[in-house]
């Protein structure tokens, strides 16, 4: 079933900001614009009840290095979303249209990946800092929406209401809790 909760899911150097930001906080030390933007993200979202969620690459990433405390403190905040039915099928048109595969994964786990328990299928927002990533999405959007309501119109629910998230910068999603 798709749910309506506000969910975010946080590309990789979204992540890396945070950890170390809050590698930085944990030792008193400054932290840069985009860490600190990154921290109020996440502060805020989990006080809005929004859903973080990061890749399984990701998160493979972050659990070889888990002995590190902000590491640790960051896991303990998201949630680590997985390969929905369609993903690699959707990924592979992604690539069609230029996307490198591990933006194409990203994007196809905006629109296909599932939760942890299986019930929330897509996020409502993928948040990133890669402003190449971001621009060729939004040159493209209309193409892609076009292109995913043709391959899942034919789908049994739910399937069938599977949408394009939208791309946004850190910023623009604490905007959205305003």
């Amino acid at each position: 079933m798709l749910d309506p909760t506000l969910v975010w899911l946080l590309d990789k150097n979204v992540v890396r900001r945070a950890t170390e930001g809050i590698a930085a906080a944990l030792a008193a030390r400054a932290l840069t614009s985009e860490q600190s933007q990154v921290i109020r993200l996440i502060v805020s979202g989990k006080q809005s009840n929004a859903l973080l969620a990061i890749t399984p690459e990701t998160a493979n990433i972050l659990e070889r290095r888990q002995a590190n405390l902000s590491i640790q403190l960051f896991l303990a905040q998201v949630s680590v979303w997985r390969r929905g039915r369609y993903f690699s099928r959707w990924a592979r048109r992604l690539r069609e249209h230029g996307f490198s595969p591990e933006d194409a994964a990203v994007l196809s786990y905006g629109a296909c990946g599932l939760d942890e328990s299986g019930h929330i299928i897509g996020a409502t927002h993928i948040v990133t800092f890669d402003r190449p990533f971001l621009e060729r999405f939004q040159a493209q959007s209309r193409t892609l929406e076009r292109r995913l309501k043709a391959m899942t119109s034919h789908l049994p629910e739910p399937y069938n209401l599977i949408v394009l998230p939208e791309m946004i910068y850190p910023g623009q999603a604490l905007e959205l809790l305003r």
